[in-house]
């Protein structure tokens, strides 16, 4: 049976907030394929990414000044409204704080990162149309942040869509909430609107050479997918 990529994404990302596993071993497992017991070659990667913009055809690309409105199954809905990407190589360039990072191991205490990476942001403004979010105890609803961003070809790939996760979320709750757990949660009221800001650690040497894209909509299955495309050069 075939693990599902979300699942290998979420399961990442906690071994990653609770274990302090590396970034290169965060990358390596998305890109790694899964180990199965049967049916492996009967997977087919419904994932696609649409050529054309969302003006031309429904399910379209979307870029910066767009919104996404995704609903979910339940037909609860949700929108994301993408401002303005950056690229940058040090957290100063945008006044960041090292402290705000679930990952931080390609971070140098001058703020400084690695130089096989770089970190790509998104500003996105959200509004909670009248999504109820995960945990119907809270007063507000509790939501999380569409976190997941990739590259065309591995988005397609048969095995795929192989995905990276976010390593910053502007609007995280405190780091030791629920050992680091929550980290991409957030409340949003119905009507209410957050300015929130995402960001990825990538490789350099992809970053400008392939197309690269944020995903909303990553809970759910591939093929419902919808991309913002971002322009990084």
């Amino acid at each position: 049976m075939r693990i599902n990529k979300i699942t290998i994404l979420f399961i990442c990302m906690f071994t990653i907030l609770l274990s302090g596993c590396s970034y290169k071993e965060l990358e390596d497992s998305f890109r790694s394929k899964s180990n199965n017991e049967e049916g492996d070659d009967q997977y087919i990667n419904s994932s696609n990414v649409p050529e054309k913009s969302s003006e031309s055809e429904e399910g379209g690309l979307f870029f910066a000044g767009d919104t996404i409105t995704f609903t979910d199954p339940d037909n609860q809905t949700i929108e994301y409204t993408l401002n303005n990407v950056y690229v940058v190589d040090n957290l100063k360039e945008m006044n960041l704080n090292i402290d705000d990072f679930g990952e931080k191991d390609v971070i140098s205490n001058d703020g400084s990162i690695d130089e096989t990476y770089q970190l790509v942001l998104v500003d996105v403004t959200i509004k909670n149309v009248d999504f109820e979010g995960y945990d119907l105890e809270k007063d507000s609803p509790v939501l999380y942040i569409e976190s997941a961003i990739g590259f065309k070809e591995g988005i397609e790939d048969p095995d795929g869509p192989w995905l990276f996760e976010a390593s910053y979320f502007s609007e995280h709750p405190p780091m030791d909430q629920n050992q680091g757990q929550d980290y991409y949660q957030f409340m949003l009221a119905f009507g209410d609107e957050l300015n929130a800001t995402i960001g990825w650690f990538l490789p350099s040497d992809q970053l400008g050479e392939e197309p690269l894209y944020y995903i909303i909509g990553q809970a759910g299955m591939p093929e419902d997918y919808q991309y913002f495309e971002l322009n990084v050069d």
